[in-house]
């Protein structure tokens, strides 16, 4: 079976065996096969179990042979001692693609490194490719929704893949991501890696068209010169943005002890991942940000950033922020403070960044924001402030000492205003075809249902952040990378001729 045909069977099987499959809520044979089911898979599952009998009114087979149809992957949850078996079976019912959930293998110890090798040894004997052992399992969004993993969430299908040495970081960067309405196009815990590496998983992401961010969390890779040459290809062509763990002494010691793999010196990790243009993010959080950004955002020309705010506090941090990053904040010809002299009162900062001070009008914000991206030759914008009206909307309307009918009015039309901010802005970045970033401060993202104007943003496929710092930071490692491609293919456009 070729590579390509392999991973078909692995993210877009029609027929699923899940052998171990339990009927004990406390067992992953249980839990597992429940994501599955209730996730909707659309093709067929057979769910296996020495005993047979019934998973909630679903037939179990006693085994493989009694499945008569053809099938093209296997989950299995059984005892470590039975994998060999198990995975025996599978090849003799030609399954050619197995997701080994069980542990205790090699992150054990010697003991488990020996049956992790026998386990190896009869997959490539009979052919059969494994992700894992001990894995959290794969999620796939297309074409159908296959969710063989161990966490609850409910995926969306989406454009951004994760390949996750740690099942629980796994977990974690995916949780985030849905919590910001982002969607996943593949999802793969690579376990303990015996057969399929987190380099191969790469190979099948890098023409996957419908994966166009990746996010990837290693610990330790075992074939460094493969790793860092199939990343430099993908990021000629979509953004990989990485998360290393065991970046210290005892966090590698740690990473050793979890996956069995050894992790080098960050140092020069880190410095090769630059020449590869791999976005490396120091936090699971700074990853979700530069994710969102990439996604939402068109792409960033030049680091040549204005800064519009409804306070000049925020605008002043946001200045020294982009400075500490490497992105300037020009200043303001004087046809541009005469353009923005026309609608902005007289009190303006009439610099960058444009303090508009507590603008009365929303057509002040966004008359701004256009007339920067029209003819100031700025390359994005970030806009801070947003958030405050509806808060204080919200707030008069819930008030002990204001009567709600006479506030009713004036709340309303400060959240449609607002509401409507939202909308033009998104309008505006598809106009200009260039970022505007928005900054929302913490109290719109907890406002409540309908009100809340980073949901409004997250279903319009725009990013909000919560801080000037992280909308800043996201923004220049996009930057960085989107003008690293850029010269890597005029270089190579160049040798061509």
């Amino acid at each position: 079976m070729t590579s390509r045909s392999f991973f078909t069977s692995l993210f877009e099987p029609r027929a699923i065996a899940f052998i171990g499959a339990s009927n004990n809520p406390a067992k992953w044979g249980f839990n597992i096969l429940h994501h599955l089911i209730r996730g909707q898979y659309a093709g067929r599952l057979y769910p296996i179990n020495a005993q047979g009998g019934a998973w909630f009114g679903r037939k179990m087979f006693k085994s493989l042979a009694e499945v008569s149809k053809p099938l093209d992957l296997a989950v299995i949850v059984v005892p470590k001692e039975k994998v060999p078996d198990a995975i025996r079976e599978c090849s003799r019912a030609g399954i050619a693609a197995a997701v080994v959930i069980t542990a205790g293998f090699g992150e054990t110890g010697p003991e488990g490194k020996i049956l992790e090798q026998e386990v190896l040894r009869v997959a490539r004997s009979c052919g059969v490719r494994i992700v894992g052992p001990n894995t959290m399992g794969i999620y796939s969004a297309y074409p159908s929704n296959l969710q063989a993993i161990m966490t609850s969430t409910q995926f969306k299908p989406g454009a951004v893949a994760v390949v996750s040495q740690s099942g629980n970081l796994g977990t974690s960067i995916t949780d985030r991501l849905v919590r910001r309405e982002i969607g996943l196009s593949r999802l793969v815990s690579s376990g303990n890696e015996a057969d399929l590496t987190v380099e191969d998983y790469l190979d099948y992401l890098e023409t996957d068209e419908k994966t166009k961010v990746i996010c990837l969390y290693v610990e330790g890779v075992r074939q460094g010169h493969r790793f860092m040459e199939t990343l430099r290809r993908i990021s000629s062509v979509k953004p990989v943005i990485l998360l290393k763990g065991g970046t210290g002494v005892v966090g590698a010691g740690a990473a050793m002890s979890h996956t069995g793999a050894l992790a080098g010196s960050y140092a020069v990790f880190r410095a090769v991942c630059r020449q590869a243009n791999v976005v490396v993010a120091d936090t699971i959080d700074e990853m979700v940000d530069i994710t969102g950004l990439f996604l939402s955002q068109p792409e960033i020309a030049g680091n040549r950033i204005g800064i519009v705010t409804q306070g000049g506090g925020l605008g002043v941090l946001s200045a020294d922020l982009c400075e500490a990053v490497g992105l300037e904040t020009p200043q303001l010809s004087d046809h541009i403070v005469a353009m923005l002299d026309a609608f902005l009162p007289p009190f303006w900062s009439r610099r960058n960044p444009v303090d508009l001070v507590a603008p009365g009008r929303v057509s002040m914000i966004t008359d701004s924001t256009a007339a920067l991206l029209a003819h100031a030759d700025l390359d994005a914008i970030v806009l801070l402030g947003m958030g405050y009206m509806t808060s204080r909307a919200t707030r008069w309307l819930a008030s002990p000492v204001l009567p709600r009918e006479a506030m009713a009015g004036p709340a309303q039309k400060m959240i449609e205003g607002e509401m409507e901010l939202v909308d033009l802005i998104v309008r505006q970045i598809r106009e200009f075809n260039k970022p505007i970033i928005p900054v929302v401060d913490v109290v719109g993202f907890d406002e409540p249902g309908d009100l809340n104007i980073v949901r409004r943003l997250d279903a319009q496929g725009v990013m909000a952040y919560s801080s000037p710092d992280q909308a800043i930071r996201a923004l220049a490692k996009a930057q960085k990378y989107y003008s690293r491609r850029q010269a890597e293919n005029q270089s190579i456009r160049k040798g061509g001729t």
